[in-house]
């Protein structure tokens, strides 16, 4: 998952929970108050959270950017009496600090390859590169600042999903009584971006039949379909038609909805009739959905690591030794049980079943599996493990729809509990903590 993407997972819960501010939100502020420079004056402390502390000038900036947040939105919530505003953004910094605390224990860090994806994406929303973006903070003293704020909003967004994620738990039934829904129905459909050409008329008119059958031999020659409907007219006869957009099957003419379906991206549908003349679609592109057809390759391999007591050259030449006795006729199976160090083949002759592209990490090895033909050896080679040579003993293509369709209802129904879960664990931190917030805090 992307780092954007676990900010936003729980600023819903966050916004339930009457806390309208992160330090994600304080960050897209180009401006000054974002954070208050240090106070000449001793600070004052206005909650002591476990063995740390809230300062009175965290909440008194915090305030201020949110009050600055909210007038710069006038279409967004209505800001809440002052006195609730600042009772709910202390209840935020108390949960905050806490958080941190118990991240800090776990040993969740945030290395700058990391942070710095963080900020280009940050960068991008305002269409800034990461350099310019840099430069406009460090133009006013802040970037040192912001890379610590954020480190932090990253870290606890990392250790609340950790935290949450063991908690929320999806039964077989529910996913089978969500994909039965119409609600699961709808989410898991595709959507196609659409283009037709309408040749209005009777569909038993042979003038109409033999410019659809033109037209669809110039679509599928390249032509475009949308410059086609928009000539208004062709060969004397009127078309119409155009980019229908993005929609899902429920949301195109009904007239289309058993022919979509069948096109891939980017194919043209033959010239079919309504009642209103001849029709001819095209999918320009297609989204979600759960169709999914997986290019598996049933594998074998022996595995040669260095090691303390072996050198690399002395893996190399191992390895080498290994392959031409395979190749001088010995049983590939028996040699990988006796010497290779991939654990979890051993016993199965260096077997490791069937993979799909792209399912292990390790790019040179999926990248040999891919160049060696079925049946073949593949020369040594070394990859981010070790030394290794295989054999690709079979190929095919799988289709794994119904397990894409019980992936996605788990991530859907998975999501909704998260936002619930997250509310009743962080209820539980506070209860659970020792919090001692000072009488004249929100003074």
């Amino acid at each position: 998952m992307g780092l954007n993407n676990w900010f936003s997972k729980f600023s819903p819960a966050r916004r339930k929970a009457g806390m309208h501010c992160t330090l994600l939100l304080a960050l897209c502020q180009f401006t000054p108050v974002l954070f208050a420079q240090q106070q000449a004056k001793l600070d004052e402390v206005i909650a002591v959270v476990n063995e740390d502390v809230v300062l009175k000038s965290e909440l008194d900036a915090r305030f201020d950017q949110v009050q600055k947040n909210i007038a710069a939105n006038p279409k967004g919530p209505q800001q809440p009496p002052k006195d609730v505003l600042r009772k709910q953004i202390l209840d935020q910094l108390i949960l905050e600090n806490l958080e941190l605390q118990l991240a800090k224990r776990a040993g969740v860090r945030v290395d700058d390859n990391m942070l710095n994806e963080a900020m280009s994406g940050m960068a991008q929303q305002y269409k800034l590169t990461f350099e310019q973006y840099s430069k406009a903070l460090q133009q006013q003293g802040l970037y040192e600042t912001a890379r610590e704020a954020l480190r932090k909003e990253i870290i606890i967004s990392q250790f609340q999903r950790g935290a949450v994620k063991r908690r929320v738990k999806i039964s077989k039934q529910e996913v089978e009584n969500y994909l039965r829904s119409e609600a699961g129905t709808a989410a898991i459909a595709p959507e196609y971006h659409v283009a037709h050409i309408l040749i209005p008329g009777n569909p038993s008119d042979s003038r109409h039949a033999e410019l659809a059958d033109q037209l669809y031999k110039q679509i599928q020659g390249g032509t475009d379909i949308r410059q086609l409907a928009a000539s208004r007219e062709i060969l004397g006869m009127a078309v119409s038609g155009g980019d229908l957009g993005w929609g899902k099957i429920d949301a195109l003419p009904s007239v289309f909805a058993e022919v979509v379906p069948a096109l891939d991206a980017g194919q043209v549908s033959k010239p079919f009739t309504s009642s209103n003349g001849f029709h001819i679609v095209k999918v320009l592109e297609s989204r979600g959905g759960s169709a999914l057809k997986l290019d598996q390759s049933k594998v074998r391999h022996i595995l040669i690591k260095p090691n303390e007591i072996r050198t690399e050259p002395q893996s190399e030449a191992l390895i080498r030794q290994l392959y031409q006795r395979i190749k001088n006729g010995e049983d590939f199976a028996e040699i990988a049980r006796r010497n290779t160090e991939d654990t979890a083949s051993m016993v199965s002759g260096g077997d490791i079943d069937w993979i799909n592209d792209g399912m292990l990490p390790d790019d040179e090895f999926m990248s040999m599996v891919h160049k060696t033909p079925v049946g073949a050896l593949s020369d040594p080679f070394r990859s981010a493990t070790g030394w290794h040579i295989l054999q690709v003993m079979d190929r095919r293509v799988q289709d794994a729809t119904e397990d894409n369709k019980r992936n996605q209802a788990m991530q859907i129904l998975g999501e909704r509990k998260m936002e619930t879960e997250l509310l009743n664990w962080e209820t539980e931190l506070h209860d659970t903590n020792y919090i001692d917030i000072k009488p004249n805090a929100l003074n």
